[in-house]
């Protein structure tokens, strides 16, 4: 059975989560999200009826200050991470189904850990995540993050639908007709491919598909709607100089998503819905 995805986070400035831009507002409703208890970042939050959402996230003020020291301190806008949802702190067996390298794990867990929000209503919602430790770091290399290139899981201590409330149609109502996530894509290395297939897969805990010349991974949401097809995650190496280029000043991550769109016979067939937004070097597309 496929993981769960839960929400992906797009760092942006402080003044566009305040005042969202044209290419937020005439797409998306934004519905309130509060700010995180270590005081440093504050979100809003893009809730589809799939129960995926999209989490926009800034600094404070854009108080440089405020990143020091935090794990995704050193992320310029753009999407900076991936949570997929687990039912227990740590999900079972995911220690055992990482990859192995040198008789190590090629990427391990930290401890599952607290964090809370602060809803502008006042309650608190209270979740545990396990992030991706960071590097060790070498005498000439300092450790990095891992975050954003590796999955994170949440589990929440609250009831979700105080994080989420994928429910409420009207902040799932949204200008373009967004329903829910239709895929991702992962950009990583050259000649890495693979091996970030393999990652994915063990982390994940599904089997890759390969059609058409793409391989890809399925994730199921959520609050599945009827009719809607489930979520991928396409994994595609560095193609030209600038994704390359991309690729080593900002790591493996996600450089695009898509949603999908409306459902019945008004949206009859496959294709775009309409024209796709790129802001901060991510691509977001509408598919029907």
């Amino acid at each position: 059975m496929p993981a769960q995805i839960d929400h992906l986070v797009l760092l942006l400035p402080y003044r566009d989560l305040i005042r969202p831009p044209a290419w937020l507002s005439t797409n998306f409703t934004l519905s309130p999200g509060g700010r995180h208890s270590d005081g440093r970042t504050e979100s809003r939050l893009i809730l589809f009826q799939d129960g995926t959402y999209l989490e926009l996230t800034a600094f404070i003020e854009d108080n440089p200050s405020l990143r020091y020291g935090h794990p995704l301190g050193d992320k310029p806008p753009g999407f900076i991470d991936i949570a997929l949802m687990a039912g227990t702190p740590e999900p079972a067996g995911l220690r055992t189904r990482l990859p192995r390298r040198s008789g190590r794990p090629s990427v391990d867990y930290s401890p599952p850990a607290e964090a809370s929000r602060r809803r502008p209503d006042g309650k608190d919602t209270k979740w545990q995540i396990t992030a991706p430790a960071a590097t060790s770091g070498t005498s000439t290399s300092p450790p990095r993050s891992r975050r954003g290139e590796i999955p994170f899981w949440v589990h929440d201590i609250t009831p979700r639908a105080l994080r989420a409330d994928a429910a409420n149609k009207a902040h799932t109502t949204h200008p373009c007709g967004a329903l829910g996530l239709a895929q991702l894509t992962l950009l990583v290395p050259r000649g890495r491919g693979e091996r970030y297939v393999e990652l994915y897969a063990c982390i994940m805990d599904t089997p890759p598909v390969r059609v058409f010349g793409t391989t890809r991974l399925p994730l199921d949401p959520p609050a599945p709607v009827t009719g809607l097809p489930r979520p991928w995650v396409f994994v595609e190496e560095a193609g030209d100089e600038k994704e390359a280029r991309r690729v080593k000043e900002r790591g493996a991550g996600v450089v695009e998503i898509a949603v999908r769109v409306g459902l019945g016979a008004e949206q009859a067939g496959v294709g775009v819905a309409r024209s796709p937004v790129c802001e901060y070097g991510v691509w977001i597309h509408f598919l029907k």
